[in-house]
């Protein structure tokens, strides 16, 4: 039976004795929320370019995809990556971006990935807030989700329920290589409709023929933009999908840390494994405590239960991390961290 944190509402294991997100302990005594000790280091960032055809990755900087040959789309801006998917080739890059250090050029591309994480972050857990925390301080369990069986969808467009039919009874009696490429084709059909619930189910298919972490990837993916494209009423069921996808990745990738974060994401919008968002970004900053996605969501975690002194310390941290005072996510730590300071002075007064 799950215990329920007084001071922030949080679901905690059976049998723990603090809780990891605030560090109340389960007898009412406060301790110190545990932070990965600071380490200052030049770091800058880059991004390796996913195909949006055959989910490779492929190094930044590349044109085209070395495993099928599709022209590979270079993330502009901040609008272009939130336009909605009208056909395959148009799809956004998957979210998932090396951060290994390098100069150049390379180096802005990273900066623009990191922006639309930064960006979307805020309004994931701004959202969660407003829907999660107040039945959370009540110790409800009230917010149940809408079992994945029980989410009715509009059906496939005309249009394209006439290929896919086709293409599905193509795929009857065959196996290998032939019946994943027609599943390939099933799922560009899908990104034309637009229906990335459908892709995300079909490149499952795929991804356990396979077995690939990319493959993976790209399925939790899929399922994360469509949870995304939901009211938040909806989204637990997928992003539930989204977990378990991300799960596989892990299994066999454990060190994978980007895909770990994005999971961690994901689990907020699971009332009943919300706590699971602060153990997993916490895992990855025990792995690597420089880890700037997950240290930026640290500091989203800690205003969302008011600490902000914690949540100022931890966007400094994030600032060292990144280093340039003309990088946006630089300048996005410093704006939160005025509002925090804003807060504090109104509290105060």
């Amino acid at each position: 039976m799950s215990v329920i944190c007084d001071t922030c509402g949080a679901r905690l294991p059976e049998g723990a004795g603090m809780c990891e997100l605030c560090g109340t302990s389960v007898d009412g005594v406060e301790h110190e929320a545990s932070i990965v000790e600071d380490e200052i280091v030049d770091v800058s960032a880059s991004a390796s370019v996913f195909c949006t055809s055959c989910g490779r990755k492929n190094p930044a900087g590349a044109n085209y995809c070395a495993k099928c040959g599709t022209e590979l789309e270079q993330l502009d801006d901040f609008s272009s990556a939130k336009k909605e998917t009208r056909n395959p080739k148009a799809k956004q890059a998957p979210r998932h971006q090396d951060r290994a250090a390098v100069s150049g050029s390379d180096s802005e591309v990273g900066k623009r990935i990191i922006v639309i994480v930064a960006s979307a972050l805020l309004v994931v857990v701004a959202l969660y807030i407003i829907s999660s925390m107040s039945s959370g301080r009540s110790g409800s369990d009230s917010a149940t989700a809408l079992p994945l069986d029980q989410v009715v969808e509009e059906p496939l467009a005309p249009q394209f329920a006439s290929r896919q039919t086709e293409l599905q009874d193509q795929m009857l009696g065959l196996s290998g290589d032939r019946l994943i490429a027609l599943r390939r084709e099933l799922v560009y059909l899908y990104f034309a409709a637009g229906r990335l619930d459908l892709a995300a189910t079909e490149s499952e298919f795929i991804a356990t023929a396979l077995q690939s972490e990319d493959e993976w990837s790209v399925v939790g993916n899929l399922y994360y933009d469509w949870m995304e494209r939901k009211d938040i009423s909806l989204r637990a069921p997928w992003a539930r999908k989204a977990v378990g996808a991300y799960q596989e990745v892990l299994k066999l990738n454990p060190d994978n840390l980007d895909v770990r974060t994005d999971m961690a994401i994901a689990y907020m919008y699971d009332p009943q494994n919300s706590m699971m968002a602060i153990q997993e970004t916490n895992t990855v900053l025990e792995a690597d405590s420089l880890h700037m996605q997950a240290n930026f969501n640290r500091g989203i975690m800690l205003m969302q239960i008011d600490r902000n002194t914690q949540a100022m310390e931890q966007f400094e941290k994030v600032k060292r991390i990144v280093g340039d005072v003309d990088d946006p996510v630089y300048q996005r730590a410093e704006l939160l961290i005025a509002r925090l300071n804003g807060e504090s002075a109104a509290v105060s007064q």
